[in-house]
């Protein structure tokens, strides 16, 4: 078992010590939103300091603006926080005040976001004055379409937020801050000046590295003058851009020793414009560590004190930090999922560490307006209110269903005190969830987790045991909570009942073999993971789909899955249907257009196999039979018509909190 020695040991950023080297990652998560004016909100206060509490070492919170005049948009856009006066500063000295209390150190975020709120502008300007409303940016561009212009900066310009950036750390170091933090990546306006795609000036901020680099430079050393010599300062870079003509690793490194050299004490390396998100919020469908190799070469070029971030789980944080890759370890969604993770890892209870499954739903819900939403943690961003309080009236109460649905009813219904049994008709926990975590490790973390939780919480659950009225009726419960997910169904096509015609998640289960050229009829979730599944066992795949591909995937899923499809040759035919089925392969109308411009061709695909993800219906039967039978009768999950993860945990969150 690992022992996690070099997680918890204290580590050093310049003259700061930070107790571990766990760092809670900068997220957007909308829970600055009801601020007025860039103050303070409690709820965000909560937020973070649930994660202080939870034991981590440095907290890293969310974005900031500079204020007006010189980051307007930003500062005025939703939940943005900022430090511009010193009644500002008092409202935040109440968050660096709370996370002090635990022992953990804090940073404070100085950005600019500049073309980045491009979009936003456009739907919704910000203020009422227009010169507030202007986006600023390295190289300026006007939309094609919209006209909107994005504003070149001039020098003199440059030179005010440069200055402003100086003025802001002083009133961070006065906030009780412990460390700057420098917002250099993920297209905000010091990387659209260091990016060779964005940067398309001639005067001394453009052209070469150096000349890319001046402007990050310039500020750096405006804020150590501010700062002091002493006072620690992070700089957060991208060590490559994923995206054609942006940073490319080489160009990261010589940034990076750029930055050093003009006063940065520890580098935070990160990935990802907005063209490559899927590599600054890392997936499901991507390896855990993905952008350490970066923030190691980094390390070893420049000789500089590191952090890593991306899909970093404790195991691996401490192998990372054993073999010297990086000096310290970021999570940012793990301790969204639960803020007691840094606890649970130093007392051993691993399995009680609930997991972040990188569904990117919490990315979903951040959007301008909205506050972030978590899959696995019901509680996140409710930290004031949310509480599981003992039931006023004990109950006798049946979960039919173990996947996520009824595994989560179940436990906080027996946490409440209600004597919970739950029934699951085939021989394991998971429900239809088990065919998704075939391939997916963070998939099985969370049916292990909630597995784990029925035993923990005292829940009764029988396996191979199928509830039907006489069970009810000689049980007696006081209350049913029927989670008991949904059928595949099938399309009406010529030939459908051909005995090579398999569901998803009979061949995700391995209940069905394939052959070796595969037809996939779907293309949202089901269907692209089981095309993943074949295509990386060396089958040749292909996905037949009526919509786009991928939809009602995701910003970042849609990507990361892309990406992987196309790594292994998977080949899409979106907008396109079905016409039959034969014994050796798929007659179908190949759309060769798109959806609005058809081009539809009648083609063939050879197949030994084909394989149906084309929906499913409610397995509501239960629920009918037990109509004026039992006095409470709840459906949940899948057989409430709930296709999503985050619907089917939610609605067993919901009604164990209910009953």
């Amino acid at each position: 078992m690992t022992e996690f020695k070099k997680l918890f040991e204290p580590g050093k950023i310049g003259t700061l010590e930070v107790k571990n080297r766990i760092v809670m990652a900068p997220l957007g998560h909308g829970f600055a939103f009801g601020t007025k004016d860039g103050f303070m909100t409690d709820r965000l206060i909560a937020f973070h300091e649930a994660r202080a509490r939870g034991g981590v070492g440095l907290i890293q919170p969310t974005t900031s603006s500079l204020g007006p005049p010189h980051d307007s948009v930003t500062a005025f856009s939703p939940g943005v926080l900022t430090i511009t006066d010193n009644e500002h500063v008092e409202s935040v000295k109440r968050w660096t005040e709370s996370i002090h209390s635990y022992g953990v150190k804090a940073s404070f975020s100085l950005s600019h976001q500049g073309a980045a709120m491009a979009r936003m502008v456009q739907m919704r300007p910000f203020t009422d004055r227009p010169e507030w409303n202007r986006v600023v940016t390295a190289t300026g561009t006007k939309d094609p379409v919209t006209g909107f212009e994005t504003h070149t900066l001039t020098e003199d310009e440059i030179t005010d937020i440069v200055e402003a950036f100086g003025q802001a750390a002083e009133r961070g170091v006065v906030a009780g801050f412990d460390l700057v933090r420098i917002q250099g990546c993920h297209a905000y306006l010091i990387h659209q000046f260091l990016s060779p795609r964005e940067n398309r000036r001639t005067d001394k901020y453009g052209g070469s590295i150096e000349n890319r680099a001046r402007f990050a430079c310039e500020i750096i050393k405006r804020v150590r003058e501010a700062v002091g010599p002493d006072f620690p300062i992070l700089f957060r870079m991208n060590g490559d851009d994923h995206v054609e003509g942006g940073i490319t690793l080489g160009e990261a490194i010589e940034q990076a020793r750029m930055f050093v050299d003009a006063g940065v004490d520890i580098l935070d390396v990160s990935s990802g414009p907005s063209e490559s998100s899927h590599w600054q919020f890392v997936t499901m469908y991507q390896p855990s560590g993905l952008l350490v190799p970066s923030a190691a070469a980094i390390k070893k070029a420049t000789g500089a004190t590191v952090m890593a971030v991306g899909k970093i789980n404790p195991v691996l944080g401490e192998r990372i930090l054993e073999e010297g890759l990086a000096d310290f370890i970021q999570m940012g969604r793990p301790l969204m999922a639960d803020p007691e993770l840094p606890n649970k890892v130093r007392e051993g209870r691993l399995d009680e560490i609930r997991p972040c499954i990188y569904c990117g739903h919490c990315q979903a819900g951040s959007a301008p307006g909205g506050y972030a939403n978590c899959t696995v943690n019901p509680a996140l961003g409710k930290e004031l209110e949310y509480s599981v309080e003992p039931a006023e009236k004990k109950k006798k109460v049946m979960v039919v269903g173990g996947g996520p649905a009824g595994m989560e009813a179940a436990r906080i219904l027996a946490d409440r005190g209600h004597e919970t049994t739950l029934y699951e008709k085939s021989d394991t926990l998971g429900g239809q969830w088990k065919a998704v975590a075939v391939h997916l490790p963070e998939q099985k973390n969370l049916i292990s987790y909630l597995s784990t939780g029925l035993v923990r919480s005292g829940v009764n659950f029988y396996l191979t045991r199928t509830v039907d009225r006489q069970l009810v009726e000689d049980v007696q419960p006081d209350a049913v909570v029927i989670a008991t997910g949904s059928i595949p169904t099938e399309p009406d096509l010529p030939g459908i009942d051909n005995n090579h015609v398999v569901q998803a998640v009979d061949v995700l289960l391995g209940r069905k073999d394939t052959g070796q050229e595969i037809v996939v009829i779907g293309g949202r979730i089901v269907g692209l993971s089981t095309a993943l599944f074949l295509a990386e066992k060396d089958k040749k795949v292909s996905v037949i789909t009526r919509s786009q591909i991928g939809r009602g995937l995701g910003r970042n899923l849609k990507p990361a899955l892309f990406d992987s499809l196309i790594k292994y040759g998977v080949h899409l035919y979106p907008f396109s249907r079905p016409d039959s089925i034969t014994e050796n392969g798929v007659n179908f109308w190949w759309n060769s257009g798109d959806e609005k411009n058809r081009n539809d061709v009648f083609a063939f695909l050879k197949a030994d196999t084909v394989v149906l993800a084309t929906g499913s219906e409610n397995d509501n039967r239960l629920a009918e039979e037990l109509k004026g039978i039992v006095p409470e009768v709840y459906t949940i999950g899948d057989c409430a018509g709930k296709r999503s993860i985050f619907a089917a945990m939610r609605g067993g969150a919901e009604i164990g909190l209910k009953v």
